[in-house]
């Protein structure tokens, strides 16, 4: 029996179809050359929303935005070369956030590789490290076997990506001349093979030997890492923060925030390292849940205080040691382990340390805030931060560029009716803009994004395409430089070589903004700086308010808070 031949781009065709067939209704296209008949293919997929992003690093983290606000996977199509390597930063970053991306790579055939034939590179798990699994698709599917395979493969690797802990994926396509030709009508009905969620549980024996552990340890204190907004984690964190022998740690990137919930452990645990009695404050039982956290302090205290127990849940990466005191992983959701913890059986005041000690960190905080000699007649960073979390209305969202503006918001406490993102996956801040960007085009809400002048100027290509919307409101504080160099670093060893960190610039940032079409504004006074964030608040198209601060009040701003809350 002679099997029916296919069209040799049949296994193309069926692409859309599967991921449509798995949930997948968003692709990200990068134009080029190779991937012509992924192009052909996403774009006549019927509910399909294609998008068209010229630079692939900024596609990329455009892509990573959008499955940010929606968890879902989302595609990204790019053609061969160099335009892949440019994917790699928010692959990587997708790869630490657990976000499920598929990354469709064009490519030459197999024979081509290293023959001196244009945009050719060795792109087979070209993002080893940084991904969940490669997959190399067959360049032709005449024969059945090589389009059952095809589709095998693109089931798989969708089934991959959303599989818990989620993540990136590559699938490789490489595609033989000619380029430019017309796709099946029809795709061919490809089986569509998925993988049902399964949810690790904790058995009970297991179970009952953490409950008898939890009666053993009088002082427990649960650190919750970033995380999306989860309304399951912020109630049992509220139960959590009413026992008397628990201390709740929770960043504004966690998105959990309410009474007796620390939400400054910066300022705070800055306090206790410069306290003597810094052994009242050390825990017997350590519980961290989720990814990590920004706060440098806690870290040290942590390190130099360690508890007996330490209890990790909800990690996707195993045996994540960064206080160096992990002994048991859990595994499941919070909820399913320490949610049934026999809460109630206690008359250890542990909380009651840390109670009294934020209350003065708050107070401490709150008059440096509101000190009329704080700013020495320039404007600041943190006047900035200030007023914004007091204006910024409710449900929006607040994305915050990498250095200094995530450690500015840092320093206020969390309002639970904001969320917070920031891509702390890997930490860098070379797509800050283009995420957020992605992520106010997929949710429609109202979107802010906080950066400096150097985050802003380095991933201004997030503003050159046709989906920014009016929701879409961006604030830069310009203070001519990598001003977080100057906070982090020792000003007497870099006095030389200043420049070579903070690289000021020239860059007019007003006809940067105004060649990609968006509104500006501009504030360089202290007595205007309300107004003007009012104003970009309610602007009705996308717009970036530019305040021009001083690099060196920021930094005698940002060490006398600390001398501040240390030292009264």
């Amino acid at each position: 029996m002679v099997n029916k031949e296919n069209h040799f781009r049949q296994g193309i065709k069926n692409i859309p179809e599967i991921c449509a067939q798995h949930g997948v209704r968003k692709v990200i296209i990068a134009p080029g050359s190779r991937n012509a008949s992924l192009i052909f293919a996403f774009t006549a997929q019927p509910d399909m929303e294609c998008l068209s992003l010229t630079d692939e690093r900024s596609a990329a983290y455009f892509a990573l935005g959008m499955a940010q606000q929606s968890g879902e996977a989302v595609a990204l199509v790019c053609t061969s070369g160099t335009a892949v390597l440019n994917f790699a930063p928010a692959i990587a970053e997708a790869y630490y956030q657990n976000l499920p991306l598929l990354v469709f790579t064009a490519d030459r055939p197999v024979e081509m590789i290293d023959q001196a034939d244009g945009q050719t590179l060795r792109q087979s798990n070209i993002f080893g490290n940084y991904i969940k699994a490669s997959f190399d698709l067959p360049v032709e599917t005449v024969i059945a076997a090589d389009l059952d395979y095809c589709d095998r493969q693109v089931s798989q690797a969708i089934d991959t990506a959303v599989s818990y802990p989620q993540g990136p994926v590559q699938i490789n396509v490489p595609l033989c001349e000619p380029i430019y030709t017309a796709l099946p009508e029809f795709h061919s009905k490809p089986k569509i093979i998925k993988t049902l969620p399964a949810k690790q549980v904790i058995d009970n024996d297991n179970l009952k030997t953490l409950q008898q552990d939890w009666l053993t340890y009088k002082r427990k204190l649960v650190i919750f890492g970033v995380f999306p907004k989860n309304e399951c984690l912020q109630n049992l964190a509220l139960q959590l923060a009413n026992e008397p022998d628990v201390v709740v740690v929770a960043e504004n990137l966690s998105n959990i925030a309410g009474e007796n919930i620390i939400t400054q452990p910066e300022s705070l645990f800055s306090r206790i390292n410069s306290l003597e009695n810094k052994d009242a404050f050390k825990s017997d039982l350590l519980i961290t849940i989720g990814h990590s956290l920004i706060c440098k302090q806690l870290k040290i205290y942590l390190r130099s205080h360690r508890p007996s127990e330490h209890w990790q849940i909800e990690s996707s990466m195993p045996y994540v040691d960064t206080y160096k005191s992990l002994t048991t992983v859990i595994p499941g959701f919070a909820t399913e382990s320490i949610g049934k913890m026999p809460f109630g059986n206690t008359e250890c005041n542990y909380a009651e340390v840390y109670s009294t000690e934020f209350q003065n960190v708050k107070n401490l905080h709150s008059n440096f805030i509101n000190s009329p000699f704080r700013g020495l007649g320039g404007l600041l960073d943190l006047d900035i931060v200030s007023i914004l979390l007091e204006k910024l209305p409710s449900d929006t969202t607040l994305h915050l560029a990498n250095s200094t503006s995530v450690r500015w918001a840092q320093l206020f406490s969390a309002r639970h009716d904001l969320t917070y993102i920031c891509n702390r996956g890997t930490s860098g801040i070379d797509g800050s803009m283009s995420t957020a960007a992605g992520y106010a085009y997929a949710s429609k809400q109202p979107t802010v994004f906080l950066t400096g002048d150097l985050s802003f100027i380095y991933d201004s290509n997030a503003l050159w395409n046709n989906y920014i919307g009016d929701n879409f409101k961006i604030i830069v504080m310009n203070n001519n430089g990598g001003n977080i160099f100057r906070f982090i670093g020792n000003k007497e060893l870099m006095k030389n070589s200043l420049d070579y960190f903070t690289t000021p610039h020239q860059v007019n940032i007003k006809s940067l903004v105004e060649a990609y079409g968006l509104d500006y504004l501009t504030c360089n006074t202290t007595e205007n700086l309300a107004a003007s964030i009012t104003a970009l608040l309610q602007a009705p198209k996308a717009t970036v308010l530019e305040v021009f601060t001083d690099a060196d009040l920021n930094t005698e701003n940002y060490n006398g808070y600390f001398q501040k809350i240390k030292t009264n």
